[in-house]
């Protein structure tokens, strides 16, 4: 604390107390994962964004724990005082940070398809002309033969790929992440390939993979893509749209990198670079706001540059000292 002295005469001094600005001098003990706001004669400590507590002990917040995965429509990853989501492969993360868009693997080198490339959501697939079928990795292309049954035989029936079998006969397998059908020839998507050819959410049913949305996004006509639904299918719903706005907010700017470099770390006055961000302080005579950047003052304009003014309960002496 320290010591600000009034002259008000020249054989008499009066002592008063005047706050000191413990976030700025750094004698709080707040967490490190806290902002420090100071406060007449005290201060008090807030946990940042992303964690919780009370100010003096906080603990990371997992946003992919609520019932939303943290906004991602695949995967959502936890990390200190924040979070980020990833897409399956296939897939690439959008510019939201939280859906995913297909990949068209066929726009690089053809895929690594010998004849035709086919995207796919998800995925994507090789074929051949007529006159060649498939080899087995799923690649190259071979001519067909017109002569027996065997795999190289135009009517070996396998819908992927073709084994021969010592007794002269062939046999179907299919490739990762499809199951054999029970008429041994043809093969089932299931979501262990491409997401099942789902943009979002893939389940495996009797039937096949059948496709759903996150709650922010309403299935395609063509069963497989998700769009944005529109503002008011959004507000109708039961879906907090408010706290994914939010969440995209927050995380929209820790992606920035704050630091006192640039802006001045968006703080009003003092800025203090610290190992999980930056810390704004405020100068005596000023408080810092809830948003940890703002600083507000009790000072207004008067008829002198400013005149201050003290919070109920504290005494004007001079021109900037508030004592008890």
């Amino acid at each position: 604390m320290t010591i600000a002295s009034l002259s008000l005469q020249d054989s008499f001094f009066v002592v008063l107390p005047s706050d000191a600005d413990e976030c700025s001098e750094a004698t709080d003990d707040c967490h490190i994962d806290a902002l420090c706001q100071n406060t007449p004669k005290s201060f008090k400590c807030i946990c940042k964004a992303g964690y919780k507590g009370d100010g003096k002990h906080c603990e990371d917040m997992d946003e992919c724990e609520n019932e939303y995965n943290g906004g991602c429509v695949h995967e959502c990853i936890n990390i200190p005082g924040n979070y980020r989501c990833t897409c399956y492969d296939g897939f690439m993360l959008a510019h939201d940070g939280h859906n995913c868009l297909d990949v068209d693997e066929c726009l690089d080198n053809n895929g690594g398809c010998q004849q035709v490339c086919v995207n796919t959501m998800g995925s994507y697939e090789c074929q051949c002309t007529d006159g060649f079928f498939l080899s087995d990795n799923q690649h190259t292309c071979i001519h067909r033969s017109e002569d027996g049954m065997n795999c190289m035989n135009k009517d070996h029936g396998c819908a992927h790929i073709c084994r021969e079998t010592p007794k002269g006969r062939v046999a179907c397998e299919c490739r990762p992440g499809y199951e054999l059908h029970s008429n041994q020839r043809d093969c089932t998507l299931t979501c262990n390939y491409g997401n099942g050819g789902c943009q979002h959410i893939c389940e495996d049913t009797d039937v096949g993979p059948v496709c759903s949305c996150h709650q922010k996004y309403a299935l395609h006509s063509d069963s497989k893509t998700c769009i944005e639904k529109d503002e008011a299918a959004i507000e109708s719903s039961e879906f907090n749209a408010t706290s994914i706005a939010d969440v995209d907010k927050r995380v929209k700017r820790r992606l920035l990198m704050e630091t006192c470099a640039v802006n001045n770390g968006g703080c009003d006055r003092t800025c203090k670079d610290t190992a999980t961000g930056v810390r704004c302080s405020c100068p005596v005579g000023f408080t810092l706001q809830p948003d940890g950047k703002t600083c507000k003052g009790t000072c207004v304009l008067g008829r002198t540059p400013y005149e201050c003014k003290c919070n109920n309960g504290y005494t004007l002496y001079g021109l900037t000292h508030c004592g008890g």
